[in-house]
């Protein structure tokens, strides 16, 4: 089987994997406070940190996880997170950020329905899963707008700042002939 040479491609936006020059935008992500109760980060990593994940092989297989920058026009402006990936049971979680300055523009959905082709036609998954803070509508609505079935929720699941946050679960199985 082939592969379209825009497999990761969805009109202007782009996934591509991390570079070396990407650790800047990862120090500014990855140590904003704000995403903090998200990815569940209680300190900042270090430059040296970031940078040795920039230049690191990423294996889906043996790492048990996969990032790719996104990007529009060419300019980095996000990131989406394979992660908790089993091979045996043919499932990943995936989470996404998109910089405050580019929300609201659309990036999100392309990014995650290039996420969704490539773990399908690539990397053969049966499923994705998500789990998003029941207060976040813009979140909730990117999932439910690109294809994931909301199958429950986690009350008080998120210690934060200002108290516990619920999150609402979400799945979007690719292969359904297959069950």
């Amino acid at each position: 089987m082939s592969f379209p040479q825009d497999l990761l491609r969805n009109g202007p936006t782009r996934l591509r994997t991390l570079e070396p020059g990407d650790a800047d935008w990862l120090i500014r992500w990855e140590n904003d406070p704000s995403h903090w109760a998200v990815s569940g980060t209680t300190v900042p990593y270090s430059r040296a940190a970031l940078q040795a994940l920039c230049e690191g092989h990423q294996d889906l297989h043996t790492a048990g996880q996969l990032r790719w920058i996104i990007e529009e026009m060419g300019k980095p402006v996000g990131a989406v997170d394979l992660y908790e990936y089993s091979g045996l049971h043919q499932r990943s979680g995936v989470g996404i950020l998109v910089d405050a300055s580019h929300r609201g523009q659309g990036t999100g959905g392309r990014a995650l329905q290039i996420a969704l082709r490539h773990a399908k036609e690539v990397l053969l998954m049966k499923s994705l899963h998500a789990e998003v803070h029941a207060d976040n509508p813009a979140s909730l609505q990117l999932f439910s707008a690109g294809g994931f079935q909301e199958i429950g929720r986690f009350t008080a699941w998120t210690r934060t700042q200002n108290g516990w946050r619920d999150a609402v679960l979400f799945q979007a199985v690719l292969n359904p002939e297959e069950s």
